[in-house]
């Protein structure tokens, strides 16, 4: 069943006799019928508003989303509480009620178990009874000592929680059994080999529990937690959360749908852009904004497969050769304007050779600048302007403008020109407010074609060019010239309102969500001074 946000505020009224019902629709739990006679009748008006996919399978794919109907720009697809709720597996202690971190000397002990919390009230949490139980049926209370990361003990408790609702509550369990765990294909992989002299060794000596769980049983729940679990940014550091129909949404490096939260921990599934009617629904489990190399290796080891989506497929990434290295920069005294790209789109550690003057460089050559490029953009200082341009000057002979790397570099300059504080941006020259709003422009006709759903960054670009053509208005408002001013700011305009349509489901405690609200109040001024009405 998919949950709402305000669930429990929905009219339990069915529609067609006006009496109180309860039962809900089975496809979209967001109205009551008093039998099923009545929804059948009722099935004509609601159905435009009903749950807009079907769950489908194969062999090749499990299962799997199929939009039912044409699927509007910004429509929430899917809403949804998780299954299970913990820690992630390589964290330092947190809070097992709220899953917030803690710090050593600043914590309470659950008065039963000894877990960590924050405050009393977490420890009556309704995610920490079942595992507060079975730690006192240990016989000893936990004691944690050490805050560093990460916590061996903790690597345990989101396994655990998997495990126990076999008797807490079964119908979640089974649901929980029904996900894919790659079991098969996880077998004798390095991380399978550490989760077994790991976790399934230590779940039994730590809790005392030698006869409760074999090792394959514990193995299972854990492939079922690194192949479904969604990292979930509502507490620092992140948790891990399994959801049953967000699971069955398949991987793309160039989706369709983007994801966010609820405050409550639900997880929302939407699209940013119109989806047609018979479209597959997706996610991606990796990063949109990593290189196609870096994308399958992490595949490859968290996910157990290897990706062939349309953008992994097309060595060039819709040209925008977001993965690519300058041939220049490989041959000496070389002025070839080509880009390096691996022979075998199958084998991104293979040779690779140039698209324009088929020039081979070894994979070795390649990955060594590619790993100097990468530990210097981990220790430079992106907060720094003079930084992120030393940078961009120094590995531009080797990357392509808008190679991974240097793409991290420019969102950081978008944010650092003249966005100190909301006075700072009107001191910088005129120079480096047009280089931002190149910066911007360009960042946002990349995103549009390597992930037109990827929100995050769109919404947090789209309020930095906003802020920039805002200032170009006003200084074009003072030069006397109304005519470029208009223009200026109605772009600018333009660019609050998708900022504020790309962060509109993020949850308030999130600097997105602030970001969307500082954009609406910019918007109604804009709006003022352009003299539109509502």
């Amino acid at each position: 069943m998919l949950e709402d946000e305000d669930s429990d505020r929905i009219e339990k009224i069915c529609p067609v006799c006006k009496k109180e019902a309860s039962k809900r629709c089975s496809r979209c739990a967001m109205v009551y019928y008093c039998c099923v006679e009545h929804q059948q009748q009722d099935w004509k008006v609601h159905k435009t508003t009903c749950q807009p996919f079907k769950i489908f399978s194969n062999e090749q794919y499990g299962r799997f989303l199929v939009a039912t109907r044409d699927i509007k720009a910004g429509e929430i697809v899917l809403k949804e509480s998780p299954l299970v709720h913990g820690p992630a597996q390589i964290t330092g202690p947190v809070c097992v009620g709220c899953l917030q971190g803690l710090e050593e000397k600043k914590y309470l002990d659950c008065e039963r178990c000894g877990w960590p919390v924050c405050k009393r009230s977490c420890q009556d949490s309704p995610s920490h009874q079942a595992e507060c139980k079975f730690t006192i049926a240990r016989g000893s209370k936990i004691s944690i000592q050490h805050f560093y990361v990460p916590h061996p003990t903790y690597q345990c408790l989101m396994p655990v929680r998997c495990l126990l609702l076999a008797e807490s509550d079964p119908a979640r369990w089974e649901t929980l059994l029904k996900l894919e765990s790659h079991e098969e294909e996880r077998r004798g992989s390095e991380q399978w080999r550490n989760d077994r002299e790991g976790v399934a060794k230590l779940i039994p000596r730590f809790f005392k529990c030698e006869n409760k769980w074999d090792e394959d049983e514990i193995l299972r729940v854990v492939g079922i937690i690194q192949v479904n679990g969604h990292e979930v940014p509502m507490t620092e550091p992140s948790s891990v959360a399994i959801y049953n129909m967000a699971s069955m949404l398949e991987h793309s490096c160039r989706p369709n749908l983007a994801k966010s939260f609820t405050n409550r921990g639900e997880v929302v599934m939407w699209a940013p852009n119109p989806i047609r009617r018979g479209d597959r629904l997706s996610i991606c489990y990796t990063d949109v904004l990593w290189t196609t190399g870096n994308r399958l290796e992490h595949l490859q080891q968290t996910k157990m497969f290897r990706c062939e989506c349309e953008r992994c497929s097309d060595r060039t990434e819709y040209e925008t050769y977001f993965s690519a290295v300058r041939c220049s920069g490989f041959q000496k005294d070389s002025k070839c304007k080509g880009y390096l790209l691996p022979v075998d789109n199958a084998q991104w550690t293979g040779e690779w050779q140039c698209l324009r003057c088929s020039k081979e460089v070894s994979s070795a050559t390649v990955c060594q600048i590619l790993e100097r490029a990468r530990m210097d953009l981990e220790a430079m200082e992106k907060h720094r302007e003079d930084h992120c341009n030393r940078y961009m000057k120094h590995y531009s002979k080797w990357l392509t403008a808008n190679h991974q790397y240097m793409v991290d570099v420019k969102i950081s300059l978008s944010q650092v020109i003249g966005g100190k504080n909301p006075e700072a941006i009107k001191k910088i020259p005129y120079e480096k407010l047009m280089n931002k709003i190149k910066i911007c422009q360009d960042l946002i006709a990349l995103f549009e074609k390597i992930c037109p759903a990827e929100a995050r960054a769109f919404g947090a670009t789209r309020f930095e060019l906003h802020a920039a053509l805002a200032e170009l208005g006003r200084r074009s408002t003072e030069a006397n010239n109304p005519a470029a001013a208009a223009v200026q700011l109605e772009d600018s305009l333009y660019n609050a309102n998708e900022c504020i349509r790309m962060l509109l489901h993020e949850p308030s405690m999130l600097m997105e969500s602030k970001i969307c609200a500082q954009a609406r109040i910019n918007a109604n001024t804009l709006k003022a001074l352009l003299g539109i009405k509502e």
